[in-house]
């Protein structure tokens, strides 16, 4: 066997290693069981999911498995397609005829990607100075909402954006924004960026009534109402990070977070706290319903009645594990776990199973 010998059957052993490790990094992906990042519900019997497979690493791969439950319209109740993406908030457009149905992902780079739900075709917008790659320090996305029609996001350093059309998102966050650029402020001054980076609002969460009454809430207790012309900072009764905001009107917004926050009020009214002082759980999201609170938790889901804070009493055998994400519509509530999901319509919860994961027994 001559020289060139040698090296094509080097260069065909080799193809062959490849193709047998690529093979096996697929089958891995394609059987791995998932944990939820995040959900909206689309019709009471209908939810768009976030997950994240168990064999994947975020930080070194870029991969987020998007999930559709519709047993109503899909040959299997649990349908699915991959985007090469770290997704960090989901959003869906309710209104839109059955044919049309589009759900939109936030990447934590700032690439937003809108799937049309019938065919799974994808088409990827970028929020320009977003993320933390290619030469942006704007910092890492965290919560997309639809408001009034028009999508915003938010994210790390105060950041938040608003959609006005295709390809046409324009920053809406001048005087809570805190710009970091090493390559325009020099090497000199790294103190001060890294100072202004650990005192900058951290953004979790966004939402709002109109284009002219948007709240924002994020680390340290940090709040700001946005009312069509500018921002202004809450002041509020506590200093524990906020996770999540939402309006269930004008004049009642509610916000939880660190600490067992529950908060009730209006940038007109001002913030008061709910529940109890002393309770010390991590309230991560809310969704008004039937008449109370939905408070999730990651062991579990609870619920403010008016006066007092309390575990939901499920019925579920085992009792609900987790809780992450709630939402709402035509009144049915969804809990969305890191690996529990259930749906509530007023009288009885039940348990979904994903396909992929063992089933959660007693």
């Amino acid at each position: 066997m001559d020289h060139f010998d040698r090296k094509k059957r080097a260069r065909f052993e080799n193809k062959k290693r490849a193709d047998r490790k690529a093979k096996k990094t697929m089958e891995s992906i394609d059987i791995s069981s998932v944990y939820y990042l995040d959900g909206v519900v689309v019709a009471p019997d209908f939810v768009f999911l976030a997950t994240q497979l168990n064999t994947l690493d975020p930080r070194e791969t870029a991969h987020t498995r998007m999930s559709t439950y519709n047993p109503a319209e899909q040959e299997l109740p649990f349908g699915y397609f991959d985007l090469e993406d770290n997704i960090v908030s989901v959003h869906a457009y309710r209104t839109l005829p059955p044919d049309k149905k589009r759900f939109v992902c936030l990447g934590a780079q700032g690439a937003v990607h809108f799937v049309r739900g019938s065919t799974r075709e994808v088409r990827t917008e970028r929020i320009s100075g977003a993320g933390m790659l290619e030469g942006s320090f704007g910092g890492l996305m965290s919560h997309l909402r639809e408001i009034d029609g028009q999508l915003w996001a938010c994210g790390q350093h105060g950041q938040v954006y608003r959609r006005f059309g295709v390809d046409d998102w324009r920053e809406n966050d001048q005087g809570i924004r805190v710009r970091v650029d090493p390559a325009q402020d020099g090497a000199d001054r790294i103190g001060e960026m890294l100072e202004a980076i650990s005192t900058a609002p951290m953004l979790s969460c966004i939402d709002g009534t109109g284009a002219s009454d948007v709240y924002v809430v994020g680390l340290r207790g940090f709040m700001a109402h946005f009312d069509g012309e500018q921002w202004t900072e809450i002041g509020l009764p506590v200093s524990e990070h906020l996770e999540w905001v939402r309006c269930n009107g004008p004049d009642e917004v509610w916000v939880c977070g660190h600490n067992g926050t529950l908060l009730k009020g209006s940038a007109r009214t001002g913030f008061r706290r709910l529940g109890r002082s002393e309770d010390r759980r991590t309230f991560v999201c809310l969704a008004p319903f039937d008449g109370a609170v939905y408070l999730s938790t990651e062991d579990g889901l609870f619920r403010f009645d008016g006066q007092s804070i309390s575990r939901v009493k499920s019925k579920l055998k085992p009792e609900l594990q987790d809780a992450w994400r709630l939402d709402r519509v035509d009144g049915v509530l969804w809990s969305i776990g890191i690996r529990d999901l259930a749906r509530f319509d007023g009288r009885q919860w039940v348990r979904i199973h994903h396909p992929d994961n063992e089933p959660i027994r007693r």
